[in-house]
């Protein structure tokens, strides 16, 4: 696969406009959204990982 690489700015304009669609729906995001947002775009982190530890974190919580 050929993953292009993207620029600061352009990461940094992918999360607001999620940020903008989220807040016209009365649910900006939190820094640490944005913060895994960047992470996965930037290929630190995954989609499936991030999923996996907020499905562990509210499991520990709701049980």
């Amino acid at each position: 696969m050929n993953k292009k690489v993207l620029s600061e700015k352009e990461i940094q304009e992918k999360i607001r406009k999620v940020d903008g669609a989220m807040s016209q729906e009365g649910m900006p995001l939190t820094d640490e959204i944005k913060k895994k947002l960047y992470d996965c775009i930037t290929g630190k982190s995954s989609y499936d990982k991030e999923r996996k530890k907020v499905i562990e974190k509210y499991r520990r919580i709701y049980g």
